[in-house]
């Protein structure tokens, strides 16, 4: 994923819709507005970070940065 790319919501995990406002050595950042106004942000994410970030019932790993393009994994909490 690159800065700009739409991750859409995750209806059944209620968390999103994100948006990754930038990629580069300091990590991956996410913001996230969702219907009633409320925003989030996951700042400076690593793939060596210890595990993934969770935001509701959704967990966000980023697997690898190379340059300005993150590979990043979402899956359901556990």
């Amino acid at each position: 994923m690159t800065k700009g790319t739409e991750i859409p919501r995750a209806d059944g995990l209620r968390a999103g819709p994100f948006t990754v406002s930038a990629v580069g050595a300091e990590g991956v950042d996410l913001s996230s507005v969702d219907a009633s106004g409320f925003a989030s942000n996951l700042l400076g994410q690593r793939p060596d970070q210890g595990g993934p970030s969770t935001v509701n019932e959704l967990s966000i790993a980023v697997l690898a940065i190379a340059e300005d393009t993150a590979k990043l994994r979402l899956f359901p909490a556990e």
